[in-house]
């Protein structure tokens, strides 16, 4: 009897937590009030696998890129064809620890449920600003998400965090260039969810995660092994994050673009 509790309380919360990722298409007034909360932090991170796994690494660099602007611009400009709508930017200041806890809220409200914490404070800033919706900009651990994980070997998730480089070395990179299974690869990659929120009660209404990065670097500059990337390196990363990074499939199942 037990057992059969247990199995009906699991079906019942794999259902709630369905139900609760489904798009909803928001229906805002053309001159809407919109929360944008951006919890990128200005650093990327460069994973190398090596030839033989041990002698892997991962470093984090800091960059100018401004990728959270970036973002945003591209949010309020897609969304500015469409409606008269005011952009309220949220917790410009917070801590990088508030940020890490938001952002982990996000991530569990695109997997589960709405967290108490992160749907207190939607719900406050809505109440302060008189918001209509929230957009948020956050990233994830591929290991606290192995469905999205955009590296694999084998069965074994490669932990990538943020934004930046993935890199693999290959035993027969040196021995032929007419084998391209065997060449070493440097690939941008984007760990970045885009979510839209309705502002009162605070619920999720749709969310994207950036596509998995498919260019490998045209005569990426090698790093020598773990050490720091060369300036021309982390410059060829850019513009491939911001192409992934791009906010447009969340926006759409919202219903906030057509």
């Amino acid at each position: 009897m037990a057992m059969r509790l247990l199995a009906l309380f699991l079906m019942v919360a794999c259902a709630w937590a369905c139900a609760g990722s489904q798009p909803v298409r928001l229906q805002l007034q053309p001159e809407a009030r919109i929360g944008m909360l951006n919890l990128l932090e200005p650093q990327m991170t460069h994973v190398a696998v090596g030839a033989l796994r041990f002698d892997s690494f991962t470093k984090v660099y800091p960059v100018d890129w401004d990728l959270s602007g970036y973002v945003n611009r591209s949010i309020q400009n897609d969304l500015r064809a469409h409606g008269r709508y005011a952009f309220i930017p949220l917790a410009a200041g917070a801590a990088a620890d508030w940020k890490q806890s938001m952002s982990n809220g996000i991530l569990s409200a695109v997997n589960a449920w709405l967290p108490r914490d992160l749907k207190a404070y939607l719900e406050r800033a809505a109440e302060e600003n008189r918001l209509d919706a929230v957009i948020t900009v956050s990233d994830y651990d591929s290991e606290s998400w192995p469905d999205a994980a955009c590296f694999k070997i084998g069965k074994d998730v490669i932990a990538t965090k943020g934004y930046g480089l993935y890199t693999r070395d290959k035993l027969l990179a040196g021995l032929s260039s007419l084998a391209p299974v065997g060449r070493d690869t440097a690939t941008p990659y984007a760990n970045i969810i885009v979510a839209v929120f309705q502002a009162r009660p605070a619920d999720l209404a749709a969310y994207a995660h950036a596509p998995c990065g498919k260019s490998s670097l045209p005569e990426f500059p090698e790093s020598g092994g773990p050490q720091a990337l060369p300036p021309g390196g982390i410059r060829q990363v850019k513009p491939y994050v911001e192409q992934l990074a791009a906010a447009q499939s969340a926006l759409k199942k919202a219903g906030l673009l057509p």
